[in-house]
């Protein structure tokens, strides 16, 4: 007979949740305690399998709260008075073309907060503490969830505060991201839209301060979620490098069989999902049963409202830049249970 144990009250609980939310009677405080209970034990690898087999719907609000609870906290204060949160934000910001080395996005973290408090017109009493650099998607790469987490625990307590990333690393995409925390707000919410004449005053104000930037207002979104941020970030870098792999070995090729080859991408369509992608690459003229020339280490990437919906496309841009050609898309359907 097998071995089995039983599951630590931490896993019982996550399941009881995931089960109250198929019968619509969750608990939603209940469940952000229960996620951040796992990201203070440094249990994130468990959330994440997690994530990979739930269905797409499961998935995406799973995901939401995941966020909410490693970038969110309950400050303490007298019990008669209405519960105030700590929030950690961020905004991705186009940056320029032709970047030289090194980087300097710099801001400054006082004007850039008053800039934030009038644009995203939080409620009076609210402070707004922001990073002294803007972060490149290759410095998000190195982060994860429990790391957000302390560091918002660390400036909600008042205390001396490290910069979230030490180093700042060139990007992959041209997109640099702002983070932010938000400290007093009445709840743990971020505005989900905002004026265009507030969009483009903010960014007209940070360019001003990082000529790095680029003047693309209509590029920027309202603020997220850092936890969105970082794995939008670290789905730009891992794909790249996907690609950049993939060239590599078909560069490698003899030439007449580099002519004829085929690489079929392995890719997730739907939203909300965290799931593997991979190539793989066929010479049309060796047998079915030979398989694949070469096959690609599995890269995952999550889709839970995030740019990158479809990282097929990412893909094929990028390999198409490098001499590839001929592709095959092949869609990896999300599991049911």
């Amino acid at each position: 007979m097998l071995a089995w144990s039983r599951p630590d009250p931490l896993t019982r609980d996550l399941i009881h949740l995931i089960n109250a939310r198929r019968h619509d009677h969750g608990d939603t405080e209940a469940a952000i305690d229960t996620l951040q209970a796992f990201l203070e034990q440094g249990r994130e690898a468990e959330l994440l399998t997690v994530l990979a087999a739930l269905d797409e719907d499961m998935a995406e609000w799973l995901f939401d709260l995941l966020a909410e609870a490693s970038c969110t906290l309950m400050l303490d204060g007298p019990e008669d008075e209405k519960p105030a949160y700590a929030t950690m934000a961020a905004l991705a910001l186009p940056l320029q073309a032709n970047l030289t080395a090194p980087l300097n996005l710099k801001i400054d973290p006082i004007a850039t907060a008053d800039l934030l408090h009038r644009h995203l017109r939080l409620p009076a009493g609210t402070v707004v503490r922001v990073e002294s650099r803007l972060l490149t998607d290759a410095t998000l790469e190195l982060l994860d969830l429990q790391a957000l987490q302390d560091h918002l625990a660390t400036v909600a307590d008042s205390q001396r505060t490290q910069s979230v990333a030490a180093r700042l690393y060139p990007p992959v995409e041209n997109t640099a991201f702002l983070l932010f925390e938000i400290i007093g707000a009445p709840d743990p919410g971020l505005p989900e839209s905002w004026e265009d004449r507030h969009r483009r005053a903010i960014l007209e104000g940070l360019v001003d301060q990082c000529p790095e930037l680029a003047l693309a207002p209509d590029t920027i979104e309202a603020p997220v979620y850092a936890a969105y941020a970082m794995f939008d970030a670290q789905n730009a870098v891992r794909i790249h490098r996907l690609a950049d792999e993939t060239a590599a070995v078909w560069r490698d090729l003899d030439p007449l069989v580099r002519s004829r080859t085929i690489v079929h991408l392995h890719t997730q369509c739907g939203n909300g999902v965290y799931m593997p992608v991979w190539t793989d690459l066929f010479d049309p003229e060796l047998p079915e049963e030979h398989g694949p020339v070469w096959t690609s280490p599995d890269v995952w990437v999550f889709t839970a409202d995030l740019p990158i919906e479809w990282p097929g496309e990412m893909l094929t841009n990028r390999l198409l830049a490098e001499g590839c050609t001929r592709f095959e898309n092949h869609i990896i359907e999300a599991p049911d249970n």
